[in-house]
């Protein structure tokens, strides 16, 4: 089964979306500032259900929406239309975008790489993400480290993720260490009328070592303007940091 076929609506429920409303609220505006940038134009990738890119919008941004997942984009779009924002949202994949010197801002958040997992489909990413960019134009992501989805992640390995009266949301999770991919079993349980419907998902990231990262943006010609184990903290990536942001610049 597809990622986010049946899981969209339930995903649009649960906590997710507090990570993206706490960027959009306060966030990303602040370090967009702190950075001397004002984009006109905004290319938000795997945007999921729209939150991000629809408030970003509201701000008077044009925004282009991006997404592998069909019915992610059909939530995004009905999110754009019930906000009375305009936004292009678009079922792409992240590894072949087709964007030349478009944009002024281009972000990836809420580990959307980490499901990329072979290093060549990373760069493919990256690529698409640097010929998007106009000259002087910023990349914006994150990813979780190898420490936290080898660690973090395991802490609790079966849980309750989220349940209401109509939906119980239940992951169980592992991580192969030989190949750097933890793998999050989805099961939800939702009622439908009188009976409960039972269906899966199985969600899988790589971590990727900081320096390999590293390594493919400079690679690509991105300068690196900062790195933080926390951005509303600007604070830097230690060993055991769960998560790295990266900001780039395209050259001017």
């Amino acid at each position: 089964m597809p990622l986010y076929d049946q899981f969209a609506a339930i995903y649009q429920r649960g906590p997710y979306i507090r990570f993206s409303q706490g960027l959009a609220e306060t966030i990303l505006p602040e370090y967009l500032e702190e950075l001397g940038c004002q984009p006109r134009t905004l290319l938000d990738v795997a945007c999921g259900e729209g939150t991000l890119a629809v408030a970003m919008a509201e701000t008077g941004i044009k925004v282009t929406g991006i997404d592998q997942s069909a019915q992610m984009i059909d939530l995004a779009r009905d999110r754009a239309k019930a906000a009375k924002v305009k936004v292009d949202f678009r079922v792409e994949d992240m590894r072949s975008l087709a964007f030349e010197k478009e944009f002024d801002l281009v972000t990836c958040f809420f580990d959307s790489l980490n499901y990329l997992l072979s290093v060549a489909d990373l760069q493919d990413a990256f690529v698409g993400a640097f010929r998007a960019l106009r000259p002087g134009g910023f990349y914006l992501f994150d990813m979780n480290t190898v420490y936290g989805l080898a660690v973090d992640w395991m802490r609790q390995q079966t849980y309750i993720q989220n349940e209401t009266e109509d939906f119980i949301e239940i992951h169980r999770q592992e991580f192969d260490h030989e190949n750097l991919i933890a793998s999050m079993y989805v099961t939800v349980f939702q009622k439908k009328g009188d009976l409960w419907e039972r269906f899966e998902e199985v969600h899988r990231e790589r971590g990727y070592p900081i320096a390999d990262i590293q390594f493919l943006l400079a690679n690509l010609g991105f300068e690196t303007v900062g790195m933080y184990g926390s951005l509303s903290k600007r604070s830097s990536v230690q060993t055991t940091s769960s998560r790295v942001w990266f900001a780039v610049r395209k050259p001017d």
